[in-house]
């Protein structure tokens, strides 16, 4: 069996779990505006549309299948797309429309609006996540909301680990503060202040894997006040604590094959 047919066994296998519940995945097969794909509980890749190979810089949809992110980027990067896969499989409740940074394997950083689902079985048990990422510059309406945040939602990304306040925000778009958050809420999902500590728990987690510094050090670097205020949120985030965390990632990539 050559690895194409063992790529595809792998995916019909989870599409028989499903109960044939993919089978709307072939509306996404070729939108060439919407990157579609869908994992199963470990976060391995069982479905990608023309568009995400595209970002994959792959021509074969077998190629990706089975697959991790871990596979293609850095495990900083992808330690951060298994922790949002996790957090929806944990609430099995779909996150939808916020934007993010997502790397082609080219290189650029792309903005995207994305939108992350729960799948599941017949039973009813999720069983993996299917997403689907938007270039936020193609999706008519959200581009122009998006790009009345852009300056905050780019000083969000570039200055987290300063203090931050509402207000400081709102005063780069030229909204009211009640305004901004609205806004805000309504294109992110989330509140601004929500979303910050978002950026500062994925940095966190790139910081704890990257270095060998303490948990102590790494809530200070990104802009926490403590360390205890720190592991409160990065639980609530990720669902383990910061030294848990850096020890399941470093102990699974010690274990992959080279």
């Amino acid at each position: 069996m050559n690895e194409e047919e063992k790529a595809r066994r792998f995916q019909r296998a989870f599409y028989d779990r499903i109960g044939g519940g993919m089978q709307l995945s072939s509306l996404f097969a070729t939108l060439p505006m919407i990157a579609f794909l869908a994992k199963d509980r470990e976060s391995r890749f069982v479905c990608a549309n023309a568009r995400t190979l595209k970002i994959f810089n792959l021509e074969h949809e077998w190629k990706m299948l089975g697959k991790r992110d871990s596979d293609f980027f850095p495990l900083d990067i992808s330690a951060g797309f298994v922790e949002e896969d996790q957090r929806v499989m944990r609430s099995g409740e779909t996150r939808t429309y916020y934007a993010r940074m997502v790397p082609d394997i080219n290189g650029p950083l792309n903005w995207y609006v994305v939108s992350v689902a729960p799948l599941r079985d017949p039973a009813g048990e999720i069983c993996g996540v299917a997403i689907a990422l938007y270039d936020i510059h193609e999706v008519g309406g959200v581009a122009h909301t998006f790009q009345q945040v852009e300056p905050a939602l780019r000083h969000l990304h570039t200055r987290f680990r300063e203090p931050i306040e509402t207000r400081q925000l709102a005063e780069l778009t030229n909204l009211s503060e009640r305004q901004f958050t609205r806004v805000f809420r309504k294109l992110l999902g989330d509140s601004p202040m929500r979303y910050l500590i978002r950026q500062r728990i994925r940095a966190a987690c790139q910081d704890l894997l990257a270095t060998d510094r303490s948990a102590g050090a790494v809530a200070l670097d990104c802009g926490f006040y403590d360390q205890s205020a720190f592991t409160r949120a990065f639980r609530l985030e990720t669902g383990t604590t910061p030294a848990k965390y850096r020890k399941r990632h470093l102990d699974a990539l010690e274990g992959s094959p080279s």
